[in-house]
């Protein structure tokens, strides 16, 4: 079951607030307009542009999105908007209607429920293949990532959290082989509106990702694959089950909870105790 669309009105960047194009690339403001209106350059920079601001929630979803607009206030041709647009379906984000509409992907239990179970499955066998080569120097490096993840919860600066989040589980599945990572990096990726919305708004979300990514670290610090694969689990149905509950509370997440018995080889829920 999906979210029901929040925005059926066109929309645009304009109807939020937007990050500076010259800051986002470090240029001057003319050397940005020069250098956006390339073709390669342009389809990169609309692309990334577009993507954070529906990973970001600042295009809602379920947003209708203006071509016209958009490559007006972007400063680009219709071409490299178009480009970057098929990008973005091929990525989940938008969705493109019969009527040559755009709109944003809308949250979907569904989809959310695929790509847990697929994660939770992934991720604890790469666990299993990468914690046994972890160096010390691995292991200190995560927990300096716990350490600034702390920092930035205890602020509740979601960008700010997000960078040493992402560089833990880089860490925790580093050994895990190139092939195996690619996967996990694209589920990842297709997690994110679903993760900032659980660390955003789920009550008492923040002190659970904290400990529940401290348990994790506790078995790797143990090089204990599979202590830390089961806290990973954990964390990622807890994560999942959570998100259910705040869109879509009528929903009964069975393929998450398989997958979790999967791995645990019982019935124990996702953590210690219930949701």
């Amino acid at each position: 079951m999906s979210q029901p669309a929040v925005e059926r009105s066109p929309c645009s960047l304009s109807d939020a607030p937007r990050l500076d194009r010259a800051t986002a690339h470090g240029k001057s403001g003319e050397e940005d307009r020069s250098e956006v209106t390339a073709a390669g350059a342009g389809l990169a920079g609309v692309h990334r542009r577009l993507q954070e601001a529906i990973l970001s929630g600042e295009l809602a979803p379920g947003a209708v999105l203006s071509q016209v607009q958009l490559a007006k206030q972007l400063g680009v041709s219709r071409t490299p908007l178009r480009e970057a647009l098929r990008l973005l379906e091929r990525e989940g984000l938008i969705n493109s209607e019969a009527n040559r509409r755009v709109v944003v992907s809308p949250l979907s239990v569904a989809d959310l429920e695929e790509v847990y179970a697929m994660r939770i499955s992934l991720e604890v066998l790469a666990v299993h293949l990468g914690v046994p080569e972890l160096t010390t120097v691995d292991v200190d490096a995560m927990q300096q990532d716990w350490n600034d993840m702390e920092r930035y919860a205890a602020v509740e600066d979601y960008p700010a959290w997000h960078e040493p989040h992402g560089r833990f589980h880089e860490r925790l599945t580093s050994h895990a082989g190139e092939q195996v990572r690619q996967h996990i990096r694209q589920l990842s990726f297709h997690a994110e509106r679903y993760r900032r919305a659980y660390t955003t708004q789920v009550p008492m979300a923040w002190e659970r990702g904290l400990e529940e990514h401290r348990r994790i670290l506790i078995g790797v610090a143990a090089s204990d694959p599979r202590q830390a694969a089961i806290e990973l689990a954990r964390h990622y149905a807890r994560v999942a089950l959570s998100t259910v509950a705040l869109i879509a509370p009528e929903h009964d997440p069975q393929v998450v909870r398989r997958a979790l018995r999967v791995v645990l080889g019982s019935d124990e829920g996702p953590a210690r105790g219930k949701l």
